[in-house]
């Protein structure tokens, strides 16, 4: 065991303890990889209207439809009618916030291209050996004079801007990112002139080196009764082969050391657990039977 002399407050001198590695690292890459999803999903909600899309793009007798991921070349000759759509199920793609885009499936199982205000009024195109295609926008009928004329213009939806559904959603996706990134609380074990001191989220226990007992654990931890268990960071009333310890772990499954100080025994997990119940006895502790 590796003990670091450092300075205690009021000038005392001390050493932290290593503890032994638990899961949080491995934790830590899941953390980050579920902060970065609620992330892109928060973002989708709200870029692709703040960017403009879904937007129609009419220029020399061709309309082009583009999402924020895809976009769909149509020719002036591709039929066209308005139509009141059944009701339809998304498949795949986004739908809410007066924004659906993706592919959606009617009753019977047809499928359907929206690019839409997910209103059922739409424009349906039927090119020839594709999707149909359903678009809203804002002026379907300056839309279909421009497409058949040839001139240029640019339609969109006709609900501009982010939508408050999407901010609403948004919202708490990144509330909750944020908190998924949030530095976790950490266990620290110190050796003082006359104490072991565990130091946890909610305050520091003194373990005095007289009259403490020390021995290994032969069981990993069991059961938490009261407490907080999250990786690399157990505390609290844990069961033990059926008898209660107070848990102060960075792992409920290294190796442990059990230390016993008044009414109560304590579960420890030292990255070097033979070196610290040497240390300890040198101090003064009394080691019992392995």
């Amino acid at each position: 065991m590796t003990l670091a002399p450092a300075p205690l407050s009021g000038g005392s001198p001390g050493a932290d303890v290593a503890t032994a590695t638990g899961s949080r690292a491995a934790f830590r890459v899941l953390r980050l990889g579920f902060a970065a999803l609620l992330l892109a999903l928060a973002v989708l909600l709200v870029l692709p209207p703040l960017l403009g899309y879904p937007r129609f793009e009419v220029s020399g007798g061709v309309l082009t439809v583009r999402s924020i991921t895809t976009h769909r070349i149509l020719s002036a000759q591709t039929p066209v009618q308005t139509v009141t759509l059944p009701p339809l199920s998304k498949t795949i793609g986004t739908a809410g916030g007066q924004r659906c885009t993706g592919r959606f499936r009617d009753a019977p199982g047809r499928i359907y291209e929206l690019y839409t205000d997910c209103s059922s009024r739409v424009l349906l195109f039927s090119p020839s050996g594709r999707r149909p295609i359903a678009i809203t926008p804002d002026d379907p009928q300056a839309l279909l004079g421009a497409l058949r004329s040839g001139e240029n213009a640019t339609f969109r939806l006709p609900a501009p801007g982010i939508p408050l559904n999407s901010w609403l959603t948004a919202l708490p996706l990144l509330i909750v990112a944020v908190l998924s990134l949030w530095p976790w609380p950490s266990l620290r074990y110190r050796l003082t002139p006359g104490a072991l001191e565990i130091r946890r989220r909610l305050g520091v226990d003194r373990l005095p080196y007289s009259g403490l007992k020390v021995r290994r654990a032969r069981n990993p931890l069991g059961t938490r009764l009261i407490g907080t268990g999250m990786p690399g960071y157990h505390t609290g009333l844990y069961s033990l082969a059926g008898d209660p310890v107070m848990a102060v772990a960075t792992s409920s499954r290294a190796p442990g050391l059990l230390l016993t100080s008044g009414e109560t025994t304590y579960y420890l997990t030292p990255a070097d657990v033979g070196a610290l119940m040497t240390e300890l006895e040198r101090r003064g502790a009394t080691l019992q039977g392995e």
